[in-house]
């Protein structure tokens, strides 16, 4: 696995980038092509987002989905050899300063939830771009020499991510430090989250944004980096604004409730961008 980075690392580095997306496109045609199993569940959960009618519509975005998924990889590795600056000549993010220094003026911090939507890894650089510290939660890679260069990525944007396990202690001292927390709310790994309606059916997701939310009293606002007119466009929701007189059980489910209403509307209009490649709604389902 290690090699296989290396070996794309090495020709982002070399190869002029509209080359390199024309390979992301072959390898990625390649993948859609000879992976029916994945091919299967990805046109699954898209038919789930746009409705079995649009056959045409469902085929194009599982294909994409394939390609936009390495175009994300690449555009995320090619950092290791750029300037920081640079994400402003591929991405569009005016304004979300200015937002976010209004959230921040509270001093509880700020919570952005997000999903496995758009270039989740690439906001986080643009958050350090415009002069912000954020946190996330998240996996560590298995193989120890691939997660040194995440690290040393995430290092380079000014991203701080804390183990899955007991990482929350970590994001709850940085909102408390007026920093911000980035965390990837839509897969309910441990299947004990909150049940909401999604895409018309019965989803569980964590409850722990909820949860820290309420704890820390942070603000906060739905955020992602979406591919739009061949660069990437940064959304940010309007205030995600709970009733604090609510009880945590409460406060959590009316904020997760929320955050799945508006995840919803993105992803219907981004559904080759919303990268799960497994039967997302028969994993997640209500028990």
């Amino acid at each position: 696995m290690f090699f296989l980075y290396k070996l794309g690392i090495f020709l982002i580095k070399i190869l002029p980038r509209p080359l390199t997306t024309a390979l992301a496109y072959f390898f990625g045609f390649c993948v859609y092509l000879f992976s029916p199993g994945k091919r299967r569940v990805v046109y699954k959960n898209i038919e789930t987002v746009l409705g079995k009618e649009d056959v045409s519509r469902i085929k194009k975005a599982t294909r994409m989905s394939f390609i936009n998924f390495l175009l994300n990889i690449r555009d995320y590795f090619m950092f290791l050899y750029r300037d920081l600056s640079e994400i402003s000549h591929i991405a569009e993010f005016s304004g979300i300063k200015e937002r976010l220094d209004e959230l921040c003026s509270s001093n509880n911090g700020v919570i952005i939830p997000t999903a496995h939507l758009g270039n989740w890894e690439l906001a986080g650089f643009v958050i350090g771009y415009l002069g912000f510290r954020a946190h996330g939660i998240g996996l560590s890679q298995p193989d120890a020499k691939v997660e040194k260069i995440f690290q040393q990525l995430r290092g380079k944007g000014n991203l701080v991510v804390h183990p899955f396990k007991g990482g929350v202690v970590g994001v709850y001292k940085a909102l408390r430090s007026n920093e911000i927390a980035t965390i990837v709310s839509d897969r309910d790994i441990n299947h004990d989250g909150a049940r909401v309606r999604f895409m018309g059916k019965c989803i569980t997701f964590p409850k722990g944004i909820g949860v820290l939310a309420h704890k820390s009293g942070a603000r906060s606002a739905i955020g992602c980096l979406v591919k739009e007119n061949g660069g990437y466009h940064a959304h940010l929701s309007d205030e995600i604004i709970v009733d604090r007189n609510k009880n945590e059980e409460e406060f959590v489910q009316e904020y997760v409730k929320r955050f799945a209403e508006t995840l919803e509307c993105l992803v219907r209009k981004y559904p080759d961008q919303w990268f799960n490649f497994f039967d997302y709604f028969e994993e997640y389902k209500c028990l």
